[in-house]
């Protein structure tokens, strides 16, 4: 084979690769988002909280603050 099939086949597989790992990449950042932001007051008082990636559960009440933590996971209030 001549050198310019083969690296236009080098090139065609690591552009095919790195785009299934762009594509997992998203997957899995997508799925990492699944939980609960908790938005605290600076005496570090719950004021707020907003629940994401978890379909009927996802909402929001009270205060937003750049003060928060998350906590990953979904659960119902049952």
């Amino acid at each position: 084979m001549k050198k310019s099939v083969i690296a236009s086949r080098r090139v065609m597989l690591m552009c095919a690769l790195a785009g299934s790992m762009l594509v997992s990449g998203v997957a899995i950042a997508d799925g990492c988002l699944q939980g609960t932001w908790h938005y605290f007051d600076a005496n570090g008082r719950l004021v707020g909280g907003q629940t994401v990636g978890c379909g009927e559960l996802d909402g929001s009440w009270g205060a937003v603050t750049t003060n928060k933590t998350f906590t990953q996971g979904c659960a119902s209030a049952d």
